[in-house]
């Protein structure tokens, strides 16, 4: 077959494969309801930013805003940005959120407040390649991440955390907020999970013949859990002890709050 041809067959091949993969769903929608005192206004953006190689994808939603990332099979990443605004009459808030630019420059998704702005919230739902690094960050705001296996950093001030079917190398910390954790497959694919909260409980759901080197621990706090522990290190508010067959590290502590670990 001449090089050409083959050429043309590959690239068709590509192509069909690319068109095979369905766009993601969304699920943020705009159904606040105004509080008696101001009027809202609130709309919905959708972007597609070209999937950067090297470097992570930084997520801001330090106004007062959620940030939820899911994997996806597509090779780009989808945005949905909505924006909420508060203001003495309608057509003031809508003034307000339209003002509010949603910047990307740099690999980075951050809203653009300008000044005269003084009640409005961005959040962010988005779906990335399963193997993008992310560094996520939010003020008043939960986080939420699901099906990525990649270099993950978090910073939530006041919000819960929940974490699902990851892997790869996960750091984070929630200050006023909850941990929910949930582990998949049998190990944890990557470096490890090391995560921790302030002032929040600890949720885990942990596979029957899951593997790994398994800690968890609370200062001021009940520890309750199902593990079969033979001979764990541990003490009243601690366990750390070898799942299975042992494995990768991790890991999730909390200084005031409640630890509970669920195995099914």
């Amino acid at each position: 077959m001449k090089p050409l041809v083959l050429s043309l067959l590959l690239l068709s091949g590509l192509a069909a494969t690319a068109q095979t993969v369905p766009a993601p769903t969304f699920t943020s929608t705009c159904q606040e309801r105004n509080d008696g005192r101001q009027k809202l206004f609130c709309e919905t953006r959708d972007l597609t930013l070209p999937a950067a190689v090297g470097q992570p994808l930084t997520i801001d939603a330090s106004t007062n805003g959620s940030i939820s990332v899911k994997g996806w099979d597509g090779p780009d990443v989808r945005v949905r940005a909505k924006v909420t605004a508060w203001a003495d009459t309608e057509a003031e808030a809508k003034a307000q959120a339209t003002a509010i630019r949603i910047s990307t420059a740099s690999n980075e998704l951050v809203a653009k407040v300008p000044n005269g702005v003084e009640r409005a919230a961005v959040s962010y739902e988005v779906f990335v390649p399963r193997r993008m690094a992310l560094a996520l960050t939010t003020q008043n705001g939960s986080i939420h991440l699901a099906g990525v296996q990649s270099a993950i950093k978090f910073s939530a001030q006041n919000g819960s955390v929940s974490l699902a079917d990851l892997g790869g190398q996960v750091q984070g910390k929630a200050v006023n907020g909850s941990l929910s954790i949930k582990l998949s497959g049998n190990q944890w694919q990557g470096s490890g999970l090391d995560v921790e909260t302030v002032n929040g409980s600890i949720r885990w759901e942990v596979p029957a013949d899951y593997s790994a080197q398994f800690s968890t621990s609370t200062t001021n706090g009940s520890l309750k859990t199902t593990l079969p522990q033979s001979d764990p290190k541990s003490r009243k508010h601690e366990v750390n002890t070898a799942l299975g067959k042992g494995g990768q590290p991790v890991k999730a502590v909390t200084t005031n709050g409640s630890v509970v670990v669920r195995q099914s």
